[in-house]
């Protein structure tokens, strides 16, 4: 079996990275100012909600409400796996190994994300890229929800 350096950490792995067309894809894929933040940027000044952008706060947050220890994260259903049939493999007809342990790697660092923010103070809500495109009052409500539970306990 043909091993390669596994990119994602370092070590040998019987898993190929992926084609150079596909690399290029991914990297254009944007860590800040994405379609999902947009969207969810919107949704906060509608509701007068302030917010820190991409706070300086361990795994990265994409919000943070001003003045609480909420964050927000915007997960696109793709990267942090929300489709059994891709975390799975099912989805995928080449280099189905690679995919599948990328996308439960991104699964278990975003467990290990809200475990350790958790565990420091921090309120950790995240919204799936559906969610924020097509049913915002569903993310309003969860946000509202999170501030009113904070001020009670203040």
């Amino acid at each position: 079996m043909d091993k390669s350096v596994d990119f994602m950490r370092g070590i040998n792995s019987p898993i190929k990275p992926p084609s150079p067309d596909v690399s290029e894809r991914m990297s254009r894929v944007k860590r800040q100012g994405s379609k999902l933040e947009k969207a969810m940027e919107k949704i906060l000044k509608k509701e007068k909600i302030k917010y820190i952008y991409q706070p300086n706060v361990y795994g990265h947050p994409d919000f943070q409400v001003s003045g609480s220890k909420i964050v927000l994260f915007c997960d696109s259903s793709f990267w942090h796996g929300r489709r059994e049939k891709e975390v799975s493999g099912e989805a995928f007809n080449r280099n189905r190994k690679f995919w599948v342990e990328k996308l439960r790697a991104n699964k278990a660092r975003d467990k290990r994300t809200n475990r350790k923010l958790r565990r420091d103070g921090w309120s950790v809500l995240r919204f799936w890229d559906d969610d924020i495109l097509k049913n915002p009052q569903k993310v309003i409500n969860k946000i509202n929800k999170k501030i009113d539970e904070k001020c009670r306990v203040n």
